[in-house]
């Protein structure tokens, strides 16, 4: 067989690759290596195969089919470069250890987005009458404190359980006043301090 008939223009988003038959036979069940001239993509006039997909991706996939190293290309984002390996058949768990960190941050990202939105920000603060309950209290107005309000309840703990609850709000809750604002900034600013001391000290 002749080296031009062993040849393989592919055209990906404009840009011109040319490389082996045999290069991309060499990761079997994949879209590259089940290229046949029949497929509506291949122009008879050009001589290539056209693919609409991004080209600075397929670059790195094409290395892929060289080296047998599949590398992340750091200037497009992890969903991208998924969504293209999916395209071309590829398995992304093929990424090298060196680029795996770089391409699994997106993950972890992604993750943390997903539990912020499960986070309730907008909840209302917690009332007087959730307060017993919230702190695991005695108080039961059905049984013990028939008679007594949460309020009148409160009354009769110790200062310290009295407060208790305004506390755990300011550490829960850091934006939830300018009393708690305060409050996490100063214990924040005391930590960075010590930080900073027993680092360069």
């Amino acid at each position: 067989m002749a080296d031009a008939d062993n040849r393989v223009i592919l055209n990906v988003g404009g840009i011109r690759h040319e490389t082996y038959k045999a290069t991309l036979k060499k990761i079997p069940a994949t879209r590259l290596s089940r290229l046949t001239e029949a497929l509506s993509n291949y122009d008879s006039v050009l001589n290539e195969f056209y693919f609409d997909r991004h080209p600075g991706v397929f670059a790195q996939i094409l290395n892929y089919y060289r080296t047998g190293k599949l590398h992340y290309p750091t200037d497009v984002c992890g969903p991208l470069f998924e969504t293209e390996l999916e395209y071309w058949g590829l398995d992304a768990n093929q990424v090298e250890p060196c680029c795996w960190m770089t391409y699994t941050t997106h993950r972890d990202t992604q993750d943390v987005l997903v539990g912020l939105d499960r986070l309730d920000l907008d909840a209302e603060p917690i009332t007087e009458e959730e307060i017993p309950h919230k702190f695991c209290w005695d108080y039961d107005p059905t049984i013990r404190h028939k008679n007594m309000s949460v309020q009148e309840y409160m009354r009769t703990l110790p200062w310290f359980k009295r407060v208790q609850p305004r506390i755990w709000q300011l550490f829960e809750e850091p934006y939830s006043s300018s009393a708690a604002k305060v409050c996490f900034r100063t214990l924040f600013s005391v930590f960075i301090f010590c930080l900073f001391i027993s680092i360069f000290l």
